[in-house]
């Protein structure tokens, strides 16, 4: 019996036009009315999630949500259960690896807001701060202080040029849970924060077992919860090829009501 469903948020369960299809939005209020925790699992923080709860009627604080890829995990009000977190000695090594890839874009998302070294932002960082509805600050290297924490580091830019500096990481970055989300974003979270384990972990403080919880992911971010055996694993019919390997149930997209499709199959049928 299936107790808690956790969804990737970008190409999962909101469509190609960012909105909540009709068929997903029904479905997932019939699983929230039935008991069952519908969590979202994304590399966002609380504010880029919450509307998109409420519009499902998931509120409060005994709802919650495994954000920034599982560096953190939080009520709907804002209380924190679980926290990974980096410090200023690894802001340094992640400038110094931007500093070796020219038109790499860097920065670092904290609680409420990103910081950035950046003066010239590039689009898909602005589109990010605003799905997410977390401001920009922008720092000079000297004006961020030693006490500094964030949660995740960030590389954006062009497609080719993130390939390439994928292909040429550095040996300590193997310390590090490092997701492909998009083809224009690299992720880096700390070793023990991945969304398979801020799922696994949530589900051990509400006394959900592994073999309870069903998962939906699409990107290079979400293989984490596709790497837990006892996962219900389904992947989107947008997904990439190592998701769809790794998944019990490849379901139709998330433009043709996918999540609609499995919860019918599997949980209401």
């Amino acid at each position: 019996m299936i107790k808690l469903i956790a969804v990737d948020l970008d190409g999962t369960l909101l469509q190609s036009d960012n909105q909540i299809g009709a068929e997903t939005k029904e479905i997932l209020q019939k699983a929230n009315q039935a008991g069952i925790k519908v969590v979202p699992a994304s590399g966002r923080p609380l504010p880029g999630v919450i509307p998109y709860m409420q519009e499902l009627g998931i509120t409060g604080d005994h709802n919650y949500a495994v954000l920034y890829n599982g560096g953190l995990v939080q009520s709907f009000i804002g209380n924190v259960l679980i926290s990974h977190q980096f410090d200023y000695e690894e802001f340094k090594k992640f400038v110094k690896l931007e500093k070796q890839n020219p038109g790499v874009n860097l920065h670092f998302m904290k609680e409420h807001d990103y910081w950035t070294l950046d003066r010239k932002l590039s689009l898909k960082m602005a589109k990010m701060s605003f799905l997410s509805g977390a401001p920009f600050v922008i720092k000079d290297f000297d004006e961020v202080p030693t006490d500094f924490h964030f949660i995740k580091a960030e590389y954006t830019g062009p497609e080719g040029k993130l390939d390439k500096m994928g292909k040429n990481f550095p040996a300590w970055l193997e310390n590090y849970n490092v997701a492909r989300s998009d083809p224009l974003i690299w992720e880096i979270n700390k070793r023990e924060a991945s969304k398979g384990k801020g799922v696994h972990q949530l589900a051990q403080k509400l006394g959900i077992k592994d073999s309870e919880v069903m998962v939906f992911g699409d990107q290079g971010n979400d293989l984490s919860m596709f790497e837990i055996p006892e996962f219900k694993k389904i992947a989107m019919g947008n997904a990439i090829s190592e998701i769809k390997e790794k998944a019990d149930y490849v379901t139709r997209s998330n433009d043709e009501a996918g999540i609609a499709v499995a919860i019918n199959k599997f949980i209401f049928n």
